[in-house]
């Protein structure tokens, strides 16, 4: 009986040449076939619109009239009139306090600072009219930033009474307060300070 395994490589080398030999065959005798062109199933029209670029004529406005001279009145007419029309008024010019330039002043948390501030002018707000007539009460805890000479520099509503009246008088109130200035390791500082405001109307209304 024959082993084909010691037959492998003559029957792979037969192979080999069989197959060159077909390919070769088939590309001299097998004629050339061109591919057919792709053809849309429909047909699409381009159409290119020609725009002509005209320059359109406007027609000119008219020139504009020149504002006529004013004719200068007489300086004494002028100040007499002036005098008459003007009345006098009371106004009051309110200087709102900046603060100073230079360095920035340390805000130290209430519960670090060394001396505390201690309240010197306290000021009892006013009542508004239209809650006392309402009968509305209430009580608005303010914060008051105290500043290094003891004046109130900004205050702040942290809870309010309710009532927008009597937050604005609290906080009208609170800014004309006086402390003693706090210190920090011998040195000025700037504290928040809270403070309520409580207004309730007394027995006479």
């Amino acid at each position: 009986m024959r082993d084909h395994k010691l037959s492998y490589g003559v029957y792979l080398r037969v192979g080999m040449v069989s197959s060159l030999v077909i390919f070769i065959l088939g590309f001299l005798f097998i004629p050339y076939q061109e591919p057919e062109p792709f053809k849309l199933r429909k047909e699409i029209v381009t159409m290119v619109e020609e725009i002509s670029a005209q320059m359109q004529k406007f027609e000119e406005p008219p020139p504009l009239e020149r504002p006529k001279v004013a004719v200068e009145a007489e300086s004494e007419v002028a100040e007499e009139e002036a005098v008459e029309t003007i009345a006098t008024t009371d106004f009051t010019e309110d200087i709102i306090r900046t603060t100073p330039t230079g360095p920035d002043i340390e805000i130290v948390p209430y519960y670090k600072v060394e001396v505390k501030p201690r309240p010197v002018s306290m000021p009892t707000p006013r009542y508004p009219e239209l809650a006392r007539q309402a009968g509305i009460e209430g009580t608005t805890v303010v914060q008051i930033l105290v500043d290094i000479d003891g004046s109130a520099m900004e205050v702040k509503i942290i809870k309010s009474s309710g009532n927008q009246m009597l937050d604005q008088a609290a906080v009208a109130a609170a800014m004309k307060s006086k402390f003693t200035p706090a210190k920090q390791r011998d040195k000025y500082v700037r504290v928040w300070v809270s403070r309520p405001i409580k207004f309730q109307l007394t027995g006479g209304g």
